[in-house]
Order: C-alpha cells, then structure tokens, then sequence
C-alpha cells in the first residue's frame, strides 16, 4: 500500500512510538524513584553521623567527671559557675510539688528580673516535658537535661550535614563537613564541658535558621513552608539567648550586601528580615522586662534598610550603593540613640561601647565589670592552639581555597557586570565555578561566615558559631561539582573522567583526615578523669545539715552557684537579686577580698540581708596578676579613690584570718573551716 502523504509519519513508527513514550515515562520513574531512594540513604548516613557525635559528647562527659558514680550532690557540683545556675531552675522545677505554682514563683516581682536576666525558659520547657511524660520512673532528671543537650548538638550535626549537601549539591560534602565537627569538636563546641550554657540550646536553633534561610531561596511551591520554618528557628535561638538578636544584626548584613549586588530580590530579603524581627518582638514580650531588644541595633538597622531602599528605589550604581549603605549605617546609629535616649535607657549601649573600646585598646575603663569580661577566657582573642588544631585537621586549608575560589568568583561576576553595563559583547572568561551563575544563598553563608570568623578571631566566644559554619562551608567547597568540571576542563578530560577525579579527590580528602584524626579523637575518648572536690562536698554538706534552709549567703560567684544548687539556699550573687542590682550588689559582695574596712563590709553584709559568709583561701591569697580577682578588685579601687590600701594594708580576708581585734571583726563568727574554705557567721 502505497503513502500518499509523504510527510505522514510511516505505519511502523506510528505503532512504536507510544511504547517509545511508555519506556520513556518508565526511565524518569525509575530515575526519580532511584533519586529519592538515594536522599533517604545519604539522611540516613546523616543520621548515623549525628547519632555518633552525640555517642563522642556523653562519653567525653562521662569520662572526664565519671558521671555515672557520682552522688548527687557531686553530680550538682559538676555543674559550674552559671552553668549551676541555670540547672538549679530544671532542678526547682522538676522536684516541686506543684509544677504550676513553682512558674508562678518565678514570675512572682522580685524574680521576674532575675528570670530574664538568665533566660531559663529551655528549663522550664524541659522540667514541664519531662514531668508531663511521666519519665520519672523511666530516667534520672540530670541524665534527661543533659542528654537532651547532646541531642541538641547531634541535630546541630545533622543540619550542618544538610547544610553542606544543599551548597555542593552532593552528599560527599555532607560527610565531609561531619567528620570536621567531629574532628574539631573542642574548638566547636562546649557542651561536654559546660551543659547549661544558652549557646548549648541556642546555636543548633542559629544554624537551622541558615538552612532554611538557604531553602527559602531556593524552593518556589513551598516557600512559605521555609518561611515559616525560618521564623520558628528564630524565635527559639531568640528566647534561649540573649546574643541571638546580635547574629541577628550579622545575618541582615550579610543578606543585604548579597542584595546590594543585585543576587537577591528585595521580597524575599523583607521576608528574611522580618522572620528575624518577629523573633526580637517575641523575644521581648517573652522577657517584657528586658526592652533593649526593641532598641538594639539589628532593630534599627533593619528600619533604616527598609526606609533608605524604598525611598530609593531604580537602577543604582555602585557609587550610589555606597551612599545608600552609609546613609542606612548613620539612620541606623540616629534611631538607636534616640530609642536609647528617650524610652529605653542606655546602660546596656555604655557598657558595650566600654567593652569594644577597651577591647580594642583606644581608651581604658575601671568599671568592674569591663574588668572581669576582659579576663575572662570566653572574651579573650582566639588562642594560637586553636588556629594550629584546625590547621592540622585539614579545615583551615578548605576553607581558605573555598574563600579564595568564592573571592575569584565575585571580582568576575563584578567584571562580566561592568562590561554589561557598558553594552560590551565580549564575555568573561574565568575558571571559577560560580562567575555566571553566582549562587547568592552561597554569598550569603560564606560572607556570614567571614564575619563570624573575624569576630572569632577577636573573642574566642564567637568561635563555637564560626567553626561549625566553618565546617560546612569548607566541605561544600571543595566537594562543589562546578569547581571539579572548571578543574577537569582545565586539564583537558572529559566530563566523565573529571567525575571519576572528582569522585576520587573527595574521597582521598575524606580518607586523610580520617586517617590524621582519629587517633587523637581515640586517645581522648580513652582519657579517663574524675570529679574530685572533697573540700567542696564537705562545705556543702554542713551547710545543708547546719544552716537554715532560709539564710543568706555571700561569697564568690562560683561557690554561690554551687551553693544555690546544692542546698537551695539563697544567694547575694545570681539567682535572687533584681537585673538593677546585679553589678552594684556583685561588686558589694567582692568587698570580702578587697582593702576594705571591716565596719564597711559587716554594712554592706547586713544591707544585702546576709547570715554566713564563705571565704575562699585561694581567692584571698594576693597574686600579682591583674585577671586575679584581688588584683581586679585593687585596680578598680585605685582608679574611683575608693582604695583604702595605706589605712588599711591587710584585705579583709585577710583580716579575719589573722584574727585581728577590730571590734567589726567581732561580728564575724568562724563557724566552719577546711583547706579550701572558710564559713563566718554575722552578727
């Protein structure tokens, strides 16, 4: 039969062509099907990195305090410092016999301060979770708070995992970016060592706040799901630690200048934004007492963005984006002043710009608190062990090429936008994988993580955000599929073989600093210690057994923060004291290891309300170190004229342990002592 139509398709093909069309259909099911199936095994693989990070964190716990033979008043003395702090409010809480009454208490006027001062709503969280579970019967309270935090940090683990997979678009990285934390666990993280800390809850909420600051960017159906999931990550950093709303500040500059180039349309910017600001607004309603949130500078700064882009909207060159940023920058500082100056107060605004100046050497303060930031561990520069460690496991030589690589990438896509601007057809050539196609979610977590890193470099207390950002960053960038094909182009392979290159370079990466670490990370898991304060346990135990469950006591932070926890009793320092009176009745209360005159303290103990006083020997003895708490105590002296150093040469403590025969003295009974500790009663 002959065709008369010779444009018709023939018999044969018009037959074959539907099953052509069914395998078709078939191949991509099998193909999504095989996609899916392998992300569900990589989470998987993810998964199983989390879970062996928190395995590392509970065994390091357990090995350097032996936890699990501890008696429970040693158990609470392992807790230090605010660290005792905080757990005493899950401990309150957990052992009252009405969980509802013992809320109302702390909200009650002469707590409420001191509840947002410490921010412990992830122990009330936690003390009402496990009491409404009925765990009880089923898990020891301590080992409940604690092991939720390690969970905290394996989930920390598992989205810096994701984080790495999302930048790189492959698994590899994810494993990669998990063997560095794992690896740089101590320059990570605090959590086997101090537990209660705020950034224990509030970094893993910080860092599921940047995933799904990237998958909002990068998701067009269900954004609004990574918009919402945006605002809640907030919220939880924001309402578990105060410093929240300062990365706040850093993610918003981040995101503006990745606008300011033109990678970032400006709604999904204001939707950034504002998940950030809805956050402080709850976050200050959550704590209504604590109202520099409303006048912080994130705040303002994000006001003054809004006004200065929409009241200069169109085409901006870079001259013009100059002006604009120094404009946003000077509306900025103008409205926090005012806010400061006429509804908020500027206590907080003054004692930072003392801090950064001293920080930075331009002038120097004698307040006692800038003093004891300043020597404190947290606030000192990054240490050169620390730079050493992460030069060693192979992160900072990552990290390095990805910021040179992402470097390169910007001055290109800056060249090729120039040479448009100026209706040139050439194209710019250039082997970096991101100059046509700059991922602006990429400039944005590489630019948030600079600037972490240069404040890390300043104070190490910003190092436990920095690294684990650094972390995925790193292993994103040197497990990117576009640098691996611009390397293999460059070297003249086919895509094929730069795949296999690629394959195996990440895999060598991965093999070598496994094979470099783990001996170390073995050799520490090994290390067995264990809690040994004998001294501490004693006096903890005559107070509890001879003192009355209503006394007052004074002393050091640290002791009365072990004091509070151990035996309940109340403290001059920490827990029980408004927000106002924090640093005045602090400073009051160190007058025990000042040059003070002995009538001037025995006022100062009966203002406060106070019945025993603890001394500690070690803290009495004069060092000739200006961190040391009596050098601290002698500077501040020396510089307000309060040094009463020539009519009074001994220190108090001093002079109560020599005995002297100051009638004030009299009213110091020595009621308990050891090696370490002496306990007076007044009056």
């Amino acid at each position: 039969m002959k065709v008369k139509d010779g444009c018709k398709m023939p018999l044969k093909e018009k037959q074959l062509y539907p099953l052509k069309a069914a395998a078709s259909k078939r191949s991509r099911t099998e193909q999504d099907w095989w996609n899916k199936a392998s992300r569900f095994l990589w989470l998987i693989v993810g998964l199983y990195l989390a879970y062996l990070y928190t395995c590392q964190l509970q065994l390091l716990h357990e090995n350097q305090l032996w936890f699990s033979h501890l008696t429970e008043l040693e158990r609470d003395l392992s807790f230090r410092s605010e660290s005792a702090i905080y757990y005493s409010y899950y401990k309150q809480l957990v052992t009252a016999p009405s969980l509802y009454e013992e809320i109302s208490t702390l909200l009650r006027a002469r707590n409420i301060n001191s509840f947002q001062h410490f921010s412990i709503l992830p122990e009330i969280f936690l003390a009402s979770l496990y009491r409404a579970a009925g765990l009880k019967h089923l898990v020891e309270p301590v080992y409940f708070y604690i092991n939720i935090v390690f969970y905290m940090q394996g989930i920390q683990l598992l989205i810096l995992f994701y984080l790495a997979w999302t930048l790189s678009g492959t698994p590899i990285a994810g494993c990669l970016a998990a063997l560095f934390i794992i690896f740089n666990r101590e320059m990570g993280t605090r959590a086997h060592m101090a537990v209660s800390l705020r950034e224990c809850f509030a970094i893993p909420f910080l860092m599921g706040g940047i995933l799904c600051n990237l998958l909002y960017h990068h998701s067009n159906r269900i954004e609004v799901l990574f918009l919402l999931l945006t605002l809640v990550t907030n919220v939880c950093a924001a309402v578990t630690w105060q410093s929240a709303q300062f990365i706040f500040l850093l993610e918003g500059i981040s995101i503006i200048v990745v606008q300011t180039f033109g990678l970032l349309p400006k709604g999904k910017v204001c939707g950034l934004l504002l998940c950030k600001v809805l956050a402080t607004l709850v976050y200050s309603v959550v704590y209504p007492g604590y109202h520099s949130a409303l006048s912080s500078m994130f705040i303002t700064f994000t006001v003054a963005w809004t006004l200065v882009t929409f009241t200069h909207s169109g085409h901006c060159d870079q001259v013009k984006n100059i002006y604009l940023w120094i404009l946003t920058i000077g509306l900025s500082l103008f409205l926090n002043i005012i806010l400061k100056l006429l509804f908020f107060g500027y206590e907080d605004s003054v004692l930072m710009f003392k801090y950064v100046c001293s920080k930075l050497g331009l002038m120097r303060f004698s307040d006692f608190e800038i003093l004891v930031s300043l020597c404190h561990s947290a606030f000192q520069p990054m240490s050169k062990g620390t730079l050493l460690q992460i030069l060693s496991s192979g992160l900072l030589p990552c990290y390095a090429i990805t910021i040179a690589v992402f470097f390169k990438s910007i001055m290109a896509q800056s060249q090729n936008i120039l040479q448009t601007r100026n209706e040139l057809q050439s194209k710019v050539q250039s082997s970096s994988p991101l100059v046509h196609h700059l991922d602006p979610m990429w400039a944005y977590a590489v630019l948030l993580s600079l600037l972490l890193g240069g404040l890390s470099l300043w104070t190490t207390r910003f190092q436990y955000l920095w690294v684990p950002c650094a972390c995925s960053i790193a292993a994103a960038g040197v497990c990117h599929s576009k640098l691996w094909r611009d390397v293999s182009g460059a070297i003249g392979v086919t895509s094929s073989v730069g795949n296999v290159v690629r394959l195996m370079s990440m895999c060598a990466i991965i093999l070598a600093v496994t094979l470099k670490e783990t001996p170390t990370l073995l050799s520490q898991l090994r290390l067995m210690k264990q809690l040994h304060v004998p001294d501490t346990v004693m006096l903890m135990k005559w107070i509890d057994s001879h003192t009355p469950r209503d006394a007052v006591f004074a002393g050091s932070s640290q002791i009365l923060a072990a004091t509070h926890l151990a035996t309940g009793r109340a403290t001059t320092v920490g827990a029980h004291i408004e927000d106002d009176w924090l640093p005045k009745s602090t400073w009051e209360t160190y007058q025990i290891y000042a040059r003070e005159d002995p009538g001037v303290v025995y006022d100062i103990m009966g203002r406060l309300g106070v019945r025993y006083m603890i001394v500690e020997t070690g803290l009495c003895s004069p060092l000739p170190n200006e961190c040391s708490l009596v050098g601290v105590m002698d500077l501040v002296a020396n510089a307000t004229g309060n040094n009463l150093g020539l009519a009074t040469p001994l220190r108090f403590c001093e002079a109560l342990q020599r005995g002297s025969e100051d009638h004030a003295l009299r009213q110091f009974t020595l009621v308990f002592e050891n090696q370490s500790f002496t306990v007076y009663k007044i009056g």
